[in-house]
């Protein structure tokens, strides 16, 4: 896949809003509840929210033909808040390159531990990465049960 990868601008909000907010509404209900599907979907239009995200993660976007269709955000202590790539092109490679950002950044900033909350549709994608996956919990949520799981991974030097 030919996109390319690069640190967020504040001149992509509007493109990232959009693709936040089509990916969890049109995709979402693979993933998330419909109550999760409602609260990420009202954060999608929240410009305070993201313009918080700009100023205190790292994010990075997959961009092909001037449309975002990836991103990835990690906090100062190596927590990933999202990784997201639209459906479309998934199973490219595109992830990865995000992820593969993200990596670089901890181990340039002396982050040695990476972690994050995973779900059952990337599990598999965080563990081919070396991730430990946590079964921390399994509550019941609209008469289903959702497991919540965590991930984590320690970096060589």
């Amino acid at each position: 896949m030919n996109c390319i990868i690069t640190k967020a601008a504040d001149s992509d909000l509007p493109l990232m809003q959009r693709f936040f907010y089509e990916t969890v509404t049109n995709f979402g209900s693979e993933v998330f509840t419909p109550t999760e599907i409602k609260i990420y979907s009202k954060l999608a239009t929240n410009r305070t929210y993201w313009l918080e995200k700009f100023r205190t993660g790292h994010i990075y976007n997959a961009k092909l033909n001037g449309e975002v269709i990836g991103s990835i955000c990690m906090d100062d202590d190596g927590h990933m808040d999202y990784i997201f790539v639209h459906l479309k092109y998934q199973n490219l490679g595109i992830a990865k390159q995000l992820y593969n950002s993200v990596e670089r950044i901890c181990r340039e900033r002396n982050i040695h531990i990476i972690t994050t909350d995973i779900n059952m549709i990337s599990r598999s994608f965080f563990e081919k990465r070396g991730f430990a996956i946590n079964r921390n919990a399994v509550r019941e949520v609209g008469g289903g049960e959702v497991i919540e799981l965590t991930g984590v991974k320690y970096l060589r030097s």
